[in-house]
């Protein structure tokens, strides 16, 4: 089991920071990923393994006017 977004989510060897987004409903490439604590760049999503019990914690960047 790990902690997404402050949520419980079913955890399973091999699972990637992408899969958990993915999982989340975030396709976003404008994210601040930490894999407990760490941050974790986008270009290291697919292949960033989560371990079990990890806490993700995902910040949307978004702009406006």
């Amino acid at each position: 089991m790990i902690t997404a977004k402050g949520m419980p989510m079913e955890w399973h060897e091999g699972l990637s920071v992408q899969e958990v987004l993915e999982r989340l409903g975030y396709a976003s490439p404008m994210a601040l990923v930490r894999l407990d604590g760490q941050r974790i760049e986008r270009k290291d999503w697919e292949k960033t393994l989560v371990p079990d019990g990890a806490k993700l914690d995902v910040h949307i960047m978004a702009a406006g006017g």
